[in-house]
């Protein structure tokens, strides 16, 4: 996975689980190793958690004790498993009395009852398509460029095609073909990357400053609002670039501030730039009683053009899931538990269309490609991982940038609190990134784009397509 040892171990590391899955004797025996491999997969991606839940976490907001974090991450894992166990309940189907097993059938049922389980990750309250097969080649941009076709379960297709053929072929050739696959797709990715051509900016080009805060989390938290602002102010003094937007990240402040001094003195500052600003901050209808992770957008006349609401929320920390069952855990809440948004909105500058979401959101193909269908021409994301000790979380969360950016050709911009704040082309080359955990910034010149991929407008009938394929190669 992104950050974590070699990409090219994704080649043949599930072979192991496939093969011992395929020699499994009983229900029980492949219930156990869905359950060994799935938690263990999970695990040793997600193992930067720990020091978020156990330490920064219970030190920032002072809700629970470590020891408690720590536990939480244990079921947090085991939650994140459960779409895996669609692997098991296929092989039901496939490993009954009457079947007889072949080495095409078993391939076939290998790949895509693991693709189904990649699938239902995506949906549901506790979503989260951390862990996926395709994420470990996020720097491979030859393999990428499938992605405008397939999105990213036609990559983990192809990472489970060759895993099951090192898996299943007889022991005598399968050190030859692992190394002759293997080889040819990656000269395959080079000769790809090779031909890729060079983005090259014309006047439809969009000049953006990103401005990375670098505000620790205890002091964000402790609701010391003119701090983001100095922080605001320095950069507004050391920078008086002719650019056409600037873009913070979220939760620049952690409370609605718009009736407050500081947003109006903030609204004089736009107007002194001369430039578009998206903010981020919590907002609040009064009037419905609901509180909203925001992303604001203020023309350069100081005047609130748009608020995007997020719309994908972070279980526990944003919003309680299945409230009469985990209602213990609302300790979890880091300010206040939001209620989704509801309208994939685009945004304008210089009449060109793009769109904004925040931070978690990322993690879903969905939101790009909602924001591509309402005429997004490009993409941003903003962020606060602040939260995370370890770059392996932000190398993590700044692969999925990547992904979506290739998956609807569009140029992809994430900017975040602590990192990792930077640009990706439409073909997910990452153009430039500011050192993370530093108070930084940078222009960008962003291209925009009108066409629509395949993907973008067909991924719905892909899901269903390889839903259909795994429960027929189950049975048939």
């Amino acid at each position: 996975m992104p950050g974590n040892l070699f990409s090219f171990f994704i080649w043949f590391s599930v072979a192991p689980f496939l093969y011992s899955f395929s020699k499994s004797k009983g229900t029980f025996e492949r219930l156990f190793k869905v359950f060994l491999y799935s938690y263990s997969l999970m695990f040793s991606t997600l193992w930067w958690e720990i020091p978020v839940l156990t330490k920064n976490i219970p030190e920032v907001i002072n809700s629970f004790p470590g020891y408690i974090g720590f536990l939480s991450f244990l079921l947090m894992i085991f939650i994140l498993t459960l779409p895996y166990y669609i692997i098991w309940f296929l092989g039901e189907l496939y490993f009954r009395k009457s079947r007889v097993i072949k080495f095409k059938s078993l391939i076939l049922f290998s790949v895509f009852s693991y693709a189904a389980a990649e699938i239902l990750k995506e949906f549901g309250d506790f979503a989260f398509t951390g862990g996926n097969l395709s994420d470990a080649l996020y720097l491979h941009t030859g393999f990428l460029q499938i992605l405008p076709y397939t999105g990213t379960i036609g990559l983990t297709i192809l990472i489970l095609t060759v895993n099951s053929i090192i898996a299943f072929i007889p022991n005598r050739n399968r050190k030859k073909y692992a190394i002759v696959i293997i080889g040819i797709l990656y000269i395959i990715n080079f000769s790809i990357n090779e031909k890729l051509p060079l983005i090259k900016t014309d006047k439809n080009y969009i000049k953006v400053s990103v401005f990375q805060t670098n505000v620790p989390q205890e002091v964000k938290y402790s609701d010391n609002t003119w701090s983001s602002y100095v922080e605001i102010s320095n950069y507004l003094q050391e920078n008086n670039d002719k650019t056409d937007l600037l873009i913070l990240p979220e939760a620049v402040f952690i409370r609605d501030i718009r009736d407050s001094d500081i947003f109006r003195i903030i609204q004089e500052a736009v107007k002194i730039s001369n430039k578009n600003w998206i903010i981020g901050f919590p907002t609040v209808d009064i009037e419905k009683r609901e509180f909203y992770n925001s992303a604001l957008y203020i023309n350069k006349n100081g005047e609130i053009e748009k608020i995007y609401n997020k719309i994908k929320l972070m279980p526990f920390a944003e919003f309680l899931p299945y409230e009469s069952v985990f209602r213990i855990f609302s300790f979890f809440k880091l300010v206040n538990y939001y209620t989704p948004g509801k309208e994939f909105s685009t945004l304008n500058i210089k009449n060109k269309r793009f769109s904004v979401q925040i931070c978690f959101e990322t993690y879903f193909p969905e939101i790009s490609r909602n924001f591509v269908k309402n005429g997004a021409q490009f993409l941003i994301a903003i962020s606060n991982d602040g939260w995370f000790s370890h770059k392996t979380a932000l190398i993590q969360h700044f692969s999925k940038s990547i992904f979506r950016a290739v998956e609807n050709r569009r140029t992809f911009i994430q900017v975040s609190n602590t990192g990792i704040t930077g640009i990706i082309d439409k073909y997910g080359r990452i153009v430039k990134t500011l050192p993370i955990k530093t108070y930084s910034n940078e222009n960008f010149y962003v291209q925009a784009e009108n066409t629509k991929t395949f993907y973008t407008q067909y991924a719905n009938v892909i899901i269903i397509l390889v839903l259909i394929l795994a429960i027929l190669f189950s049975l048939i």
